[in-house]
């Protein structure tokens, strides 16, 4: 049986998982994995036996290289997607594809031109129980999706060193939830109003971020929509989406991390994960096995370009609206 071999750029938290996920798939070779700082790239090395490359560019030009997985962080995205996109190498790609809209049609166009394959990582969409409310939304017995209410809250604030690199609360948090948004109701967003506040980590007034934020937002064809996202969830990770339909709705998330309650001595207590990594691990395997499965069945990808463009256009759209005080109208 053929294996996709693939090489990871960025070895990071997200992108040594990543790795980790591809060693996992019978349909898969981890073959080699790049990153400019020594300490991470010898860990993978030694973890998974795999060549190592400080220079991502002599990584991807390998002919022990089929596929690239690109994780880095997303400030670079821009100048590696370039180079990877030239050597017409399948291509998965991390959320936010870039920091800027312009950059993302770039990108966007350089893929259609070259007939380049890429997948953006929005991993909710391969969540056993977002994919579950997107199929009954899809098979029509919910009726038409007419109201969607989305929540995302971190455990914790984010390092201080990170926030400048984040994009911000809408961007580096609100773009999985709009992406989601979209998804679900199977139509665009033409409308956000968004609004933000430091409720709790105050360094965060230095940096021009906030902890806490809501978006209402407006679809193509009448439907609304609200999403909630914080830093504030006390050492738990909490995601949780319902999309009322015109005839049934459905909730995703209310059960959390395991469908297990424990109720006595008068408290009730429910099973939760403490980060993303917990709560969607079944999604970040599924989400790299479809990329490889799709490469090697010569199947479209199931979040493409455009996808991640229309992600940081509406993040982008949030964060105006947030520093407008007034919502922000879309075009399409």
């Amino acid at each position: 049986m053929k294996k996709l071999r693939i090489g990871v750029i960025g070895l990071g938290r997200l992108g040594y998982h990543h790795a980790m996920n591809v060693t996992k798939s019978q349909r898969a070779a981890l073959t080699a994995v790049s990153d400019p700082f020594p300490e991470a790239l010898k860990r993978a090395v030694d973890n998974f036996d795999v060549k190592g490359y400080a220079d991502y560019k002599e990584m991807i030009a390998s002919d022990e290289v089929d596929a690239i997985v690109v994780a880095t962080p997303t400030k670079t995205h821009y100048d590696v997607l370039m180079d990877c996109i030239a050597t017409k190498k399948p291509i998965f790609v991390e959320k936010p594809i870039t920091f800027t809209v312009e950059e993302s049609e770039v990108i966007m166009k350089e893929v259609e031109k070259q007939g380049v394959f890429l997948q953006v990582g929005f991993m909710r969409r391969f969540d056993p129980g977002h994919m579950a409310a997107k199929e009954a939304i899809m098979s029509g017995k919910c009726g038409k999706p007419i109201y969607i209410h989305d929540c995302q809250r971190d455990p914790n604030g984010p390092p201080p060193a990170y926030v400048p690199e984040s994009g911000g609360l809408f961007v580096d948090m609100g773009i999985h939830d709009l992406d989601v948004a979209r998804w679900l109701m199977g139509r665009e967003i033409t409308e956000i109003y968004a609004q933000g506040a430091v409720l709790k980590h105050e360094f965060l007034k230095e940096l021009n971020d906030v902890d806490d934020g809501q978006m209402l937002l407006k679809f193509q064809d009448g439907g609304l929509g609200m999403i909630e996202i914080s830093r504030n969830a006390n050492d738990v990770y909490d995601t949780r989406t319902e999309v009322i339909g015109l005839d049934k709705s459905v909730f995703v998330g209310q059960n959390q991390l395991t469908p297990y309650t424990m109720i006595g001595n008068q408290e009730i207590t429910v099973d939760m994960a403490n980060w993303c990594l917990g709560r969607f691990k079944d999604a970040y395997e599924i989400e790299m096995q479809t990329f490889i499965d799709c490469v090697l069945e010569d199947k479209p990808s199931q979040v493409t370009a455009y996808d991640g463009m229309m992600g940081i256009k509406l993040a982008l759209a949030a964060t105006q609206s947030y520093h407008l005080g007034k919502p922000v109208t879309l075009e399409y």
